[in-house]
């Protein structure tokens, strides 16, 4: 018999059949939760739990992390067995992101496993359905992974937003230091002292990009990290970096995480300089003493020599560009890999109430346009229903949804539903979409109307955790 109460209640509890229960999570799962998440990620028997995934899960669901609560996780168990009794799980997180300058509350479902044994009986979906109804409840206008290839397409996600790729530096092409003494430039921990300095740069820079699409980043996940980063476990934690210099205490900073991935060396997706410094003096330094602290950190799994430097950056980063750049003694790139960047599936579960509620930002861009002052309708098809924007003077004043609705032909636009999502997130233009998909259909006039509202811009979508 269903349960009464909502999804999203931390009570709420779903006969699956065969023995199978769907419930939220509660303090004393955690030992089950982790271990499911190590033999699943790991492939392998997970006893003793002391992987820096099993502590991963004991601090998520802590109830002191910043991203999540300590009943966030939806669980399936099997009642039928004696032990390791939860068989897949997921949990949800949540941060920010701004849509140009207005705020989105973010549900990222996330750690999403299935013993492999109860794999293809819909367990995922059922799991979902009580992440987006959680989700939907604490306000949020988006859900988002970085998951996978293909499979959330399965449960209304599309590849909306780009997500860093990174740059591959073999050790063996680093330039050496010069053998005239200290280095120009040394990397120190950051403090909370730091702080101020840190969190102005990072806005800086995330306001100077005109991004569609970016992550602010609170206070207290910046000193959540600085406070917790030399007692980590997991290999989770932020290790914050300062760059220094004989001239000055603080060039910038960088986030390195606080255990490497078998031979190589990562650099997260934070790398800001202050304004003014040469880059291609700064950088070769750097990568040194990120190489030296590489040698200082624990190794997560499959420990090996370090052989390269990774750098995770988004495609229109300056630090990127300048990376690209850097030759050794005989001009040839210091970079021997530029991986594409991967993207974010995004969830819009109410695209209605997501227009009105960027309606400042559509409305911007109307005033910045040859379309200032437009007063009109616009009718977006989605083979089955519905959205209508009206505008009156350049104000968007009433954005509402139809369903059923079927005759595109007498609509604006149509789209494949979650074919509209790249462009609403700025990730591909209307050009690109409607060269892709067939059955988009565009009126000349609406064209120009879509392409301003929803144009294609970069974005800075950072994933916290």
């Amino acid at each position: 018999m269903p349960s009464r109460l909502s999804p999203a209640d931390p009570q709420y509890v779903r006969e699956l059949g065969d023995g199978l229960r769907l419930r939220w999570s509660r303090p004393e799962d955690t030992e089950e939760l982790a271990r499911l998440e190590c033999e699943v990620f790991l492939h392998r028997p997970a006893d003793p739990l002391q992987q820096p995934l099993a502590w991963h899960v004991r601090e998520l669901v802590s109830g002191s992390h910043p991203l999540m609560g300590s009943h966030d996780f939806a669980l399936v168990e099997d009642r039928r067995r004696r032990s390791r009794k939860v068989v897949a799980c997921a949990c949800l997180w949540r941060q920010p992101w701004e849509y140009e300058d207005v705020r989105l509350l973010v549900g990222r479902p996330e750690l999403v496993v299935t013993d492999p044994a109860y794999r293809h009986r819909g367990l995922v979906r059922a799991m979902l359905e009580l992440l987006h109804a959680r989700s939907e409840v604490l306000g949020a206008q988006v859900q988002a992974i970085t998951g996978i290839p293909y499979f959330y397409r399965q449960f209304g996600y599309e590849y909306a937003l780009a997500l860093s790729g990174y740059l591959t530096f073999p050790v063996a092409s680093i330039p050496p230091a010069s053998e005239e003494g200290q280095e120009p430039v040394w990397l120190r921990d950051a403090t909370l002292e730091d702080l101020p300095a840190i969190m102005a740069l990072y806005e800086a820079d995330r306001r100077r990009g005109g991004f569609a699409v970016s992550t602010p980043i609170s206070e207290e996940w910046w000193r959540y990290h600085l406070t917790h980063w030399q007692h980590c476990r997991t290999g989770e934690h932020w290790h914050i970096l300062v760059m220094c210099s004989h001239h000055s205490s603080f060039l910038g900073f960088l986030v390195m995480p606080t255990m490497r991935w078998r031979s190589v060396v990562p650099v997260l997706s934070c790398f800001e300089v202050v304004p003014g410094v040469d880059l291609f003096w700064l950088l070769p330094p750097v990568l040194r003493a990120v190489l030296a602290e590489g040698g200082r950190m624990l190794v997560r799994r499959d420990p090996a020599e370090i052989d390269q430097l990774r750098i995770y950056l988004d495609d229109g980063h300056p630090i990127r560009a300048a990376l690209l750049r850097l030759s050794n003694y005989y001009g040839e790139p210091l970079a021997v890999r530029s991986s594409r960047s991967y993207a974010w599936y995004v969830r819009v579960p109410n695209l209605a109430a997501f227009l009105h509620h960027v309606t400042p930002v559509l409305e911007q861009r109307l005033s910045c346009s040859p379309l200032a002052g437009y007063s009109g309708r616009l009718c977006l098809h989605f083979y089955g229903y519905e959205v209508l924007l009206h505008f009156q003077a350049g104000r968007l004043e009433m954005v509402e949804e139809q369903e059923p609705a079927f005759d595109y032909e007498r609509a604006d636009a149509a789209f494949p539903p979650q074919a509209f999502l790249p462009l609403l997130f700025g990730y591909r233009s209307l050009d690109e979409l409607s060269y892709a998909f067939p059955d988009i259909e565009v009126r000349p006039t609406a064209e120009l109307l879509l392409q301003t509202l929803f144009p294609k811009r970069p974005s800075w979508a950072l994933p916290l955790g």
